[in-house]
């Protein structure tokens, strides 16, 4: 494990976790608000990119795990740019919605990044009707400074949200 939470422990995702990755971004009602699903034959490709990052960078998308659970990934796309500056990236499996994980696994992941001087900014936009990411967003201390449309989810204004880490 690389860093954990109360109730929940983060490792990088590897190729082992292509079923449960599927479960999370294989559901049309988790992804509605992100563009879709991501069909399974692009899985593998992820995680690699994704161990790619954290190899490089020791940063990425990691597993969310509890009881030896599978729970979701939460983390971070490093810009390519600046890889101190991070999207928040976080999806938990449809049963594991709604009890907190979500807010608990972001809060984590910031302390993380700022105890190890990792990250000096990190942004997110949330679609604007997935209000428990928004509650979310705020709980943990990002702000609103804006907002952003994008193609994959249809181009509606997304509240965007920062945080500075320095």
């Amino acid at each position: 494990m690389i860093f954990g939470s109360e109730r929940l422990n983060f490792r990088p995702i590897d190729q082992g976790d292509t079923d449960e990755l599927f479960n999370v971004w294989g559901n049309s009602e988790t992804m509605r608000f992100c563009g879709g699903v991501i069909i399974r034959e692009k899985i593998p490709q992820i995680i690699e990119y994704t161990c790619s990052q954290y190899n490089t960078y020791g940063n990425a998308v990691f597993a969310v795990i509890k009881n030896d659970k599978f729970l979701g990934i939460c983390g971070g796309r490093l810009d390519e740019d600046d890889p101190f500056h991070v999207e928040i990236v976080i999806h938990l499996a449809k049963e594991y919605q709604h009890q907190g994980y979500g807010t608990e696994a972001l809060k984590a992941y910031i302390a993380w990044l700022k105890a190890g001087k990792r990250a000096t900014y990190i942004y997110a936009s949330v679609h604007p009707d997935n209000q428990a990411s928004l509650n979310m967003a705020k709980k943990c201390g990002l702000v609103q400074c804006g907002f952003r449309q994008y193609e994959d989810t249809g181009f509606v204004d997304e509240p965007y949200f920062e945080l500075n880490l320095d």
